[in-house]
């Protein structure tokens, strides 16, 4: 359907600012992370620990959708969770799908932070290091939907030795490739890939037009590109405390690249 679309990103990509920029339009209902956030159906999902995806997806997402649409107005919505259930909402909808990018050096950096400020906590629980008090999803359901290896895959028994460095890292590089992935699998027509480090303001109005959005407006969209919406400072009042990838060391970058030097390759950051 043209009058459906999901932004789906790695947390940390700005798609919370993408997602506040196409709000402008006058014809949408644009949603942000909207509830239920499926954090630990999707996390679940990824595991393959989840019956009928389906159903879950559609029980979730079809009222609120219908609501939207019996309106005249076109439906988006943004969350990371909806990376494993691409193909279910294809299957059910049709949509239009935007995918975001950031170079992973910027999303791990921003991920370090936001551990250490007051609303954060990232890889932090039971089964990603001894004496975690955070046992049960529920406890923290964003941390949890974050992705971690599965029992099957190399980096599974490595997971707890690992530090929060490494383990972003994996987590930018992982996101990425399962979203390359799903996306490979959908029709060309519907999804467009915004690489927000080298995106120009004045070329959403081109995205603005894919997604059937009207009202497009250049001061407002530079305005909130240029905000630092979601940052620590916006957040929690706090300036960056991780050092930006310029000034990492040899070791932090060869850790880096141990996980995500191809992404990047893949991505023209390198």
């Amino acid at each position: 359907m043209k009058n459906i679309f999901f932004i789906i990103g790695s947390v940390r990509s700005a798609t919370t600012a993408v997602a506040k920029i196409f709000t402008n339009s006058t014809n949408s209902e644009i949603f942000i992370e909207q509830e239920p956030k499926l954090c630990i159906e999707a996390r679940n999902l990824y595991k393959k620990a989840i019956n009928k995806p389906m159903e879950v997806i559609k029980e979730v997402k079809e009222r609120h959708i219908k609501s939207v649409i019996d309106r005249g107005l076109i439906y988006g919505d943004k969350n990371p969770n909806y990376l494993p259930f691409i193909p279910y909402i294809d299957n059910l909808w049709q949509p239009k799908f935007i995918f975001i990018v950031r170079d992973g050096r910027d999303v791990v950096r921003s991920m370090m932070d936001w551990h250490n400020i007051s609303r954060g906590n990232i890889f932090g629980m039971r089964e990603d290091e001894d004496g975690s008090k955070i046992i049960s999803p529920e406890q923290d359901w964003w941390d949890y939907s974050r992705l971690r290896p599965n029992p099957d895959e190399f980096y599974f028994g490595q997971w707890r030795n690992m530090n929060r460095f490494e383990k972003c890292s994996w987590y930018w590089n992982e996101f990425n490739d399962q979203m390359l992935n799903y996306s490979s699998r959908l029709d060309k027509e519907r999804w467009r890939l915004i690489n927000v480090n080298t995106i120009k303001v004045s070329d959403f109005e081109a995205i603005f037009n894919f997604l059937g959005l009207r009202g497009f407006n250049l001061k407002k969209t530079e305005k909130i590109f240029a905000s630092g919406i979601n940052s620590p400072m916006d957040k929690a009042g706090v300036l960056k405390e991780f050092p930006d990838w310029l000034s990492w060391s040899d070791d932090q970058m060869k850790i880096f690249n141990k996980y995500a030097k191809d992404m990047m390759k893949k991505f023209g950051y390198y």
